[in-house]
């Protein structure tokens, strides 16, 4: 702000996001970042041998309708102590994507980006691309925006103009708003 430039939050969320962590990949990242051995082996045994089945219609024993049980390949435990850690280590190198002018914040499912630009259309342009590398990076690792909850946000101090950015992304206007509740600030 005391450079004058414009400056946007975007506040994403994203669809099952527990739920979609994929097996497969966490003892990869794990690896990448040093756990190695019988800690990694303790990690994967913690996920793996997990299976599930649903249930229709379970008013009483004799209408009861259900799946066939199959074994959980994505998700991590919620509930659990480790069940958040593992997704903020799945999550963990997403902001190797910010740059200069934009930086990520991340806390549990929340991803939340401040992007500064000179001018409002270097911004909306700007904001786009990051939308777009935010999403690509989303579904490489099998996760997705739900884009009907992100929004963004104007910051200013009180002598500036509000002025709202038309920003449309994969057939979806963008919410322009004045407040963001999202759970981390909230404690939802």
């Amino acid at each position: 702000m005391n450079h004058k430039r414009s400056i946007r939050g975007l506040f994403c969320d994203l669809e099952k996001a527990f739920d979609c962590v994929n097996h497969e990949n966490i003892p990869k990242k794990l690896d990448f970042y040093g756990i190695k051995g019988k800690f990694l082996d303790l990690i994967k045994s913690f996920l793996q041998g997990r299976y599930q089945k649903v249930f229709i219609n379970k008013n009483s024993a004799c209408d009861e309708t259900s799946s066939e049980w199959t074994t959980v390949t994505h998700s991590v435990p919620q509930g659990s102590i480790l069940g958040p850690l593992l997704f903020l280590v799945y999550v963990n190198d997403l902001p190797l994507l910010a740059n200069d002018k934009l930086k990520i914040f991340l806390f549990a499912d929340d991803t939340s980006t401040i992007e500064t630009c000179p001018n409002q259309v270097e911004l909306k342009f700007a904001l786009q691309k990051t939308l777009a590398d935010i999403n690509s990076w989303f579904k490489a690792n099998f996760l997705s925006l739900n884009m009907n909850k992100i929004c963004i946000l104007h910051f200013r101090n009180s002598n500036s103009i509000e002025n709202t950015l038309a920003i449309k992304y994969m057939n979806t206007s963008l919410l322009n708003v004045k407040i963001c509740k999202v759970s981390w600030f909230t404690g939802r």
